[in-house]
């Protein structure tokens, strides 16, 4: 499992924060009307142009015994800079993008651990797991989307370029490190196949990060930008992301005998506060025509559309998210995804429901 950064002609030699079309940070920000402090990002120097600097150290971040002396190790040098990342990303679409602040690294560096537990492994499966193991997990899942402050495309490689300039003391031939940037470039599917790369090739880090940030979806997935659409300007038409999220209250998953169960409670009915915006005053969630003319004129009800929805939605990622729990459990032989709802209207369809399975390939 080598790493060989100059394959990628994205890492430069200098340190300069830039979008991809050269403009400085700070203008990006301005430009786009995202309101930012300075102080906000302590690994960028308060320069027109800022340059990204060393924030962390290596040895220091291994002398650490705890995950939450480790987090507050991080944040002290990340600041608030991860809560930029989703604002940045709602640019990129009219009704905003999946929410990638740090909601989304707590849940994956959480995941992550739990998994690598369960598991049993190591970083690299050459061990058990052990406190180095825990560290190197929790700094893959709060750093694999750091790049998207750059760019969403090639965002994992621009993740590792950052993590270069970030920590001081690193030996690029060590075995932690290449796990960490290995596990960080390669979690997206796009990057494994234009390099001709297996998830088999990979360590148990990367298989944790990939199937953690692969099964994080759900409410708390939507962008303020979603909320602030809603339904006045049909948001969930526009962006069939928007509508699936929505339909999930949350995401979990267990261990059973031979089987790992991916759980996805879906519900048309039980509203937060911050989901009015997508009500039509009645405390339900609004739903597309489709889902009612479905029902009204196939008898199909509201949860057989939305997994048809999720299934086309998110196929890839499922596969994905299922290769790597294959190479984390070598016991289990299927994983399944799982809706449960509690239907109080008869058009939902009650209990559970096995929507999508996938089997170990016998090689």
């Amino acid at each position: 499992m080598q790493l060989q950064l100059t394959d990628f002609s994205i890492y430069q030699a200098d340190s300069l924060f830039l979008r991809p079309d050269s403009t400085p940070f700070w203008h990006f920000l301005l430009k786009n009307g995202i309101e930012f402090k300075k102080k906000d990002f302590p690994f960028l120097t308060t320069s027109e142009t800022p340059r990204i600097k060393a924030v962390f150290d290596w040895h220091e971040y291994f002398a650490l015994s705890s995950r939450g002396a480790a987090l507050s190790y991080l944040y002290r040098g990340f600041g608030n800079a991860l809560n930029y990342v989703g604002p940045v990303l709602d640019r990129e679409r009219k009704h905003g993008f999946n929410d990638h602040t740090d909601r989304h690294t707590l849940w994956v560096s959480q995941t992550g651990v739990e998994l690598l537990q369960r598991a049993g492994l190591s970083f690299d499966g050459v061990g058990h797991y052990d406190v180095k193991t825990e560290l190197l997990m929790l700094l893959v899942g709060m750093t694999h989307d750091l790049g998207n402050l750059i760019s969403r495309k090639e965002h994992s490689q621009f993740s590792v370029w950052m993590l270069q300039r970030l920590f001081k003391n690193i030996e690029f031939n060590s075995p932690e490190w290449q796990a960490v940037t290995y596990a960080i470039l390669f979690h997206e599917e796009p990057v494994l196949v234009e390099n001709g790369a297996q998830l088999g090739a990979g360590s148990p880090l990367q298989w944790a990060l990939v199937a953690a940030d692969k099964m994080h979806v759900g409410r708390e997935r939507l962008a303020p930008r979603a909320f602030e659409s809603g339904l006045k300007n049909k948001a969930f038409e526009a962006d069939v992301h928007i509508l699936v999220n929505a339909l999930i209250v949350r995401s979990s998953w267990h261990l059973g005998v031979n089987e790992f169960i991916w759980h996805l409670d879906f519900s048309v009915d039980q509203l937060e506060e911050k989901f009015s915006a997508f009500s039509k005053g009645n405390s339900r969630l609004w739903l597309p025509r489709m889902f009612q003319d479905k029902l009204l004129g196939e008898g199909v009800r509201y949860r057989d559309t939305f997994a048809k929805l999720f299934m086309d939605l998110y196929k890839d990622r499922l596969n994905m998210a299922a290769e790597s729990v294959f190479l984390l459990f070598p016991y289990v032989g299927k994983c399944t995804v799982e809706l449960v709802d509690n239907d109080t209207r008869k058009k939902v369809g009650s209990g559970a429901q096995v929507v999508w399975v996938g089997k170990r390939l016998l090689r």
